[in-house]
């Protein structure tokens, strides 16, 4: 007798769970209840983990699960609680950053300092044979570099995680705009600019390592060049695939064939390939003559299924990591994952600066301070 009483209430419960899920998936009204009074998603402010600044020139960025603070050449990481983890010496006057996973790449831009940090330790640092105008760094710590202020118009420098120099690649016409490595380690690519004629024209191109080490002038194994001369404005790595974003369309590349994803029209408001296997984007649409809608898209790469967000008001930005998206819709910000289900919504009681994105982590930056979202 017990045992079917512990069954039949096993059965209940398992048919409400059931239930539950089923109404928070198909149904926007009892998701949107839920996730303020169940699952607590609406945040303020006021009760967040914070980071004082004392310095509004300082420069941050956020990885991984780490907050990053650059002011007099310290380099200051913070974890998701705003606790300091520790403090590395650093000469860079011009930052730029770049991370994937547990890495981060620091560069003094027009300058040629380097350096590679993993998790909160210092991998590497390097000074370069040129001034750095570009930087990569892959979720294996292969890292590359483009170079300027040589007898070359650009440079191209792959590192191992070790800091050795895998190969170096010369451009002598043309300008490395871009750079991505792929996840295994045996590709970079790069965007190529040629500004020499009236109208600049733009390619990738996609070396293999292997080749690039031992028979260099067969190194460059693919060219892709959009019969319409569109101009690139990023590149990524998403497995196997290499997601290039021209100014009007987003393309899949890869062993020298070229597939379009999608176009880019009047309509998209912002457009972002960072995130892990996604494309996001933030597009416009008219619901009346003077009436518009706002809806956020999330797109499988590999095989172009969409989830949508619907917004109630014109956002001001989009943030992508990983395997976050931000929307900046003033003083809120959606954060929303993969499946473009809500993480969190945060509200604001002033205005602020930035929206630094992690994997795990948001840095909301105002005047004097750095707040703290975990995700």
């Amino acid at each position: 007798m017990k045992k079917k009483v512990i069954l039949v209430i096993g059965i209940i419960v398992a048919i409400a769970v059931i239930t539950v899920i089923s109404l928070y998936v198909a149904n926007e009204d009892v998701r949107d209840w839920m996730d303020e009074y169940i699952f607590r998603k609406n945040i303020v402010d006021e009760n967040l983990p914070t980071i004082s600044i004392e310095n509004e020139n300082a420069s941050i960025y956020a990885y991984d699960n780490h907050i990053v603070i650059l002011k007099d050449n310290k380099l200051t990481i913070y974890n998701a609680s705003g606790k300091e983890e520790t403090t590395i010496n650093v000469q860079v006057n011009n930052p730029i950053f770049d991370s994937s996973g547990k890495y981060l790449l620091l560069a003094d831009k027009g300058s040629q300092n380097v350096y590679l940090i993993y998790n909160t330790s210092l991998q590497w640092q390097k000074t370069m044979e040129g001034n750095v105008s570009y930087i990569t760094v892959n979720k294996n710590g292969a890292v590359g570099v483009v170079l300027t202020g040589t007898t070359y118009k650009s440079v191209i420098v792959m590192y191992s995680i070790t800091g050795n120099e895998e190969f170096k690649t010369y451009l002598s016409s043309t300008v490395a705009t871009s750079l991505a490595i792929s996840n295994n380690n045996d590709y970079l690519s790069f965007a190529e600019a040629n500004t020499s004629g009236t109208v600049i024209s733009s390619v990738v191109k996609t070396i293999s390592v292997e080749k690039a080490k031992n028979t260099p002038t067969e190194a460059i194994i693919y060219t892709y060049n959009q019969e319409n001369n569109s101009l690139i404005i990023s590149i990524e790595y998403n497995n196997d695939n290499l997601i290039c974003q021209y100014d009007n369309s987003v393309y899949r590349l890869k062993d020298g064939n070229s597939e379009k994803i999608l176009d880019v029209d009047n309509n998209t408001l912002f457009l972002d390939i960072k995130m892990a296997d996604y494309i996001s984007k933030i597009q416009e649409n008219q619901s009346g003559i003077l009436r518009s809608e706002y809806e956020v898209k999330i797109i499988n790469e590999k095989n172009s299924s969409e989830n949508t967000y619907l917004l109630e008001q014109m956002p001001s930005g989009l943030y992508c990591s990983d395997n976050i998206l931000a929307v900046d819709m003033g003083n809120e910000i959606i954060f929303l994952n993969h499946s473009a289900w809500l993480l969190k919504h945060f509200t604001s009681r002033q205005n602020y600066k930035n929206i630094i994105l992690g994997d795990s982590v948001a840095a909301i930056v105002y005047r004097d301070r750095v707040e703290i979202i975990s995700l």
